[in-house]
């Protein structure tokens, strides 16, 4: 169930701006999905240009990767009526910063060439801490926007696009999984 309310939330933010942003929300939900009774869709937030990739932290903290924007929001429903009170920019700049991940406190964000970590992020939103580099990952632009994971194993999984349409490069075309703590790549299983 889990899953499936992310994926609703991600649906929601979505539409909210990246693919619709001229038609009505009526006629862009209600006609494209069909959803189970007992269920309905609805805005969470809107006006975050460009949001592309989401994590949900421990706390509840919702946050969102861009990838031309160069900003990463977080979102947090202060008094608990399921709509986000706060919308804070916890940083800009950012090259393509499309991938986002939680692991035990820590937001983890995939740029186009690394890995930033912020520890403890949701007790800092205010003030949050500068990042620490987790992992140095190869800078091409083309298919450079990174998606980010963490596994059941507690590793990340960052995709590494291919620099071309069509071409093998090696190390490129593959998912890599890293080590979130010494930024490694793990080989195996």
């Amino acid at each position: 169930m889990l899953w499936g309310m992310k994926t609703l939330l991600w649906i929601a933010l979505s539409l909210g701006g990246v693919f619709w942003p001229q038609v009505p929300v009526q006629a862009a939900v209600t006609d494209r999905i069909s959803l189970p009774d007992g269920f309905r869709i609805e805005y969470y937030a809107r006006g975050l240009p460009d949001a592309r990739s989401m994590a949900l932290g421990d706390r509840g903290t919702l946050f969102v990767g861009t990838r031309r924007a160069g900003r990463v929001y977080a979102l947090t429903d202060l008094d608990g009526d399921g709509r986000p009170d706060r919308r804070l920019v916890l940083a800009e700049g950012l090259e393509m910063p499309n991938g986002i991940a939680f692991l035990g406190g820590t937001l983890l964000v995939a740029e186009n060439h690394r890995i930033l970590a912020f520890d403890q992020i949701e007790s800092r939103l205010q003030q949050p801490p500068a990042p620490r580099v987790v992992a140095r990952l190869p800078s091409r632009k083309a298919h450079g926007w990174r998606y980010l994971a963490v596994g059941p194993d507690r590793q990340l999984y960052v995709s590494i696009g291919a620099p071309c349409n069509v071409c093998d490069e090696p190390g490129f075309g593959v998912i890599r999984r890293i080590d979130p703590v010494t930024g490694e790549a793990v080989t195996g299983s």
